[in-house]
């Protein structure tokens, strides 16, 4: 895979099988995160008992979601504020030093993409008291209106469809740019990175980013309830908030005004229509 060897180059002390401690410290960030989301989705239905928690069952979903996706920002945004103090103390270990936030910070994050292909009832159903939360966990037509029965294959094809491309995305960024790049190999040794003039710069900002998105609006069109929405606009109001306050505040500090007018131009998460052609050709050109 691009990018290996430089990866590897960066983790001196973790060759060969030693490289699975932040394989394996990665997958229990991940199972731990996305446990707790569940957890939060039924609490209120184990300790019916406790008034507080049936005041707040609609919300403890989404409560599970943001907790999780903060707290998974702001171990990557710590990652970035370390680097000045870890280059100086360590040098050319500082980004071994710091890699274990990458494995703790991006793993909950997937955890809650993932999150989003569970319904909060998925593990305890709901109860006849719990009508506030069937309302916010069910598929929205269910309580509004009747629909066609073809709307669920619609609904299915479109959320397989999402999901397909959100996983073809993050195969090419691979491809295109290599495995320490997506390992955030860049932010630590920035005069080692190679200018990404790519084809899909000219119409995403943050394509890793998208292809995310992408993969949680396919939970969107599989669960179909407020919920789920609810959980995208959490992913994107984190994503949002790490571009503007840690990621692109210093590239603007690093290329000034040429990035303020790139970021003019072209957007951050979301493909333009006039480029959708261009986009799928880049995607899928061998």
């Amino acid at each position: 895979m691009k990018g290996t060897e430089n990866l590897k180059r960066k983790l001196p002390d973790y060759q060969g099988r030693k490289i699975l401690v932040f394989v394996v410290l990665a997958f229990l960030v991940f199972v731990t995160s996305l446990l707790f989301q569940l957890f939060l989705d039924f609490i209120p239905r184990i300790f019916r008992s406790i008034e507080f928690l049936q005041v707040i069952a609609p919300l403890t979903p989404v409560i599970g979601t943001s907790v999780v996706t903060s707290i998974g920002f702001l171990v990557v945004r710590r990652f970035w504020r370390i680097r000045d103090k870890y280059l100086i103390k360590y040098e050319e270990r500082a980004y071994q030093k710091a890699f274990k936030l990458v494995a703790l910070g991006i793993p909950p994050l997937f955890s809650v993409i993932v999150h989003g292909f569970f319904s909060p009832d998925f593990i305890i159903p709901y109860g006849i008291e719990d009508s506030s939360s069937w309302i916010l966990g069910i598929p929205i037509y269910e309580f509004l209106m009747k629909f066609p029965f073809y709307v669920l294959y619609i609904r299915l094809f479109l959320s397989f469809f999402l999901v397909g491309l959100g996983l073809v995305v993050v195969n090419r960024a691979l491809a295109f740019f290599g495995i320490d790049y997506m390992a955030l190999v860049y932010i630590f040794y920035p005069e080692e990175s190679k200018l990404q003039n790519h084809e899909i710069y000219s119409m995403l900002r943050h394509p890793t980013y998208h292809a995310l998105l992408l993969l949680s609006i396919g939970s969107i069109f599989l669960k179909f309830s407020i919920y789920s929405i609810f959980n995208f606009l959490i992913l994107l109001i984190g994503f949002n908030m790490h571009i503007k306050f840690v990621e692109e505040k210093e590239l603007i500090l690093r290329f000034g005004e040429k990035y303020e007018k790139y970021k003019e131009d072209v957007p951050s998460f979301f493909i333009k229509i006039k480029d959708l052609k261009k986009y799928f050709s880049t995607l899928f050109r061998s």
